[in-house]
């Protein structure tokens, strides 16, 4: 109870510190658009906040941030600039992994007196080969979309294992990396989600890890959840306040506008549908409390996520996205030349598009969740990391869902069979 109460009062500091500067975010917003990254006296009030050892364990000095609490911080910062949401939600996540992970001897290295690494990169796609050699691996590879390895002071790589297909994680200076200036995007532009290249760079084994909770080596909440649902967390926090900010341009916009004029936004019809979106964040939010409320719960005992609580988390997050895009909808059908003309509702209009591509949050994986609710799967069917895990052959029994139903570690796999 003592580390949970700490906990507590520290991520409090933190939101106390988020809405002191969240007019600086905000004014700075089109300048990082149009650096294509925080501007530098942004990145100097993140680091300042402490907002990045968010899920950094607690015994390296980090908060250590339950997923409640994980949800108001991306979800207050996203509201802010969804560009920035976006950032910060994936540094933090890559800095935690390295600090739950590493071995040791690494951690004293990187994580001591105080100083911490900044963590970019992919520890989720498996796109880089590594062979074996005395004390560690050789690393070559491409990695894509790796938002804020501009501020980074390392990088992760995933990577598999030639000759085993063993899965594992390498974590190296951003220096070692040749970086691609190639971020031109519809939305997000601020995130610098820039691609990355390694070259036969040499990795020791002690800044080596397999991923996957079996893997953690501290953190109460990274010991037991799979990085896939914390990316689905983080990934409907940033939904969550990318929605709500929107919402709240359309009604500061409606109250500039004089009824008598005749506008979109002050006819009836856009009340009605204002409304409508209103409850769905709204809803969204309860549904999302709720799962990881009852999610914490389980934790807190030890025990693994049921599927049940796996699926309804990948579903909440899937919902939380959908419902941020379809208020970007409703902006475009009634904001006018609001939305046409550069500024805030556009920016905020694009970069929901841009969010809403996360493979964490597809229509797919809310098709996955109700062939897993429904309980028509195969006997034995489990999530693995994105996707579902079905055994062959398919025709062997259905499985139910509910408490009594735990669920598997293992690669994720499709219907097909493919990753």
């Amino acid at each position: 109870m003592t580390v949970d109460t700490q906990v507590n009062e520290e991520t409090g500091s933190l939101l106390a510190e988020l809405t002191d500067i969240y007019p600086l975010l905000q004014s700075e917003a089109e300048d990082s658009e149009r650096l294509r990254r925080p501007t530098p006296v942004v990145q100097d009030a993140l680091r300042d906040s402490g907002v990045f050892k968010l899920m950094v364990p607690a015994e390296l000095g980090g908060l250590e941030a339950s997923p409640l609490q994980i949800l108001e911080v991306i979800e207050k910062l996203s509201h802010a600039d969804a560009s920035l949401g976006w950032l910060v939600r994936a540094l933090t996540s890559e800095t935690a992994t390295a600090a739950a992970y590493l071995s040791d001897e690494a951690v004293g290295e990187l994580f001591a007196d105080d100083t911490y690494p900044l963590v970019a990169g992919q520890s989720t796609a498996f796109t880089g080969r590594a062979v074996r050699e005395d004390g560690g691996y050789r690393v070559s590879g491409v990695w894509k979309f790796a938002p804020g390895v501009s501020m980074a002071t390392h990088v992760n790589l995933a990577v598999t294992v030639e000759g085993t297909g063993e899965r594992l994680v390498c974590l190296v200076p951003r220096t070692a990396m040749r970086i691609s200036d190639n971020w031109d995007m519809l939305g997000l532009r601020a995130t610098a989600s820039l691609d990355y290249r390694a070259e036969e760079v040499r990795v020791e084994d002690k800044y080596v890890f397999g991923i996957g909770p079996e893997n953690a080596r501290r953190g109460r909440c990274m010991s037991r959840v799979s990085p896939a649902l914390l990316a689905g967390l983080h990934q409907a926090a940033w939904s969550q306040g990318v929605g709500r900010r929107m919402l709240d341009e359309l009604r500061d916009l409606t109250r500039r506008k004089d009824p008598s004029e005749g506008s979109p936004v002050t006819s009836d019809e856009f009340f009605a549908e204002f409304a409508r979106h209103f409850s769905h964040v709204r809803g969204t939010m309860a549904l999302l409390r709720e799962t990881w409320r009852d999610n914490e719960s389980t934790l807190a005992t030890e025990a693994q996520l049921n599927d049940e609580q796996e699926t309804m988390s990948r579903l909440a997050c899937s919902l939380a996205t959908r419902t941020a895009l379809e208020i970007s909808q409703l902006v475009h059908r009634f904001a006018g030349a609001q939305v046409m003309r550069n500024g805030t509702l556009q920016r905020f209009f694009r970069d929901s598009h841009a969010g809403s591509q996360h493979r964490g949050s597809s229509h797919i994986v809310t098709q996955k969740c109700g062939r897993m609710l429904s309980g028509t799967l195969p006997a034995g069917s489990h999530w693995g990391f994105f996707d579902l895990v079905i055994p062959e052959p398919a025709s062997v029994g259905v499985r139910g869902i509910g408490p009594s139903a735990s669920s598997g570690a293992g690669k994720g796999v499709g219907a097909t069979g493919k990753e």
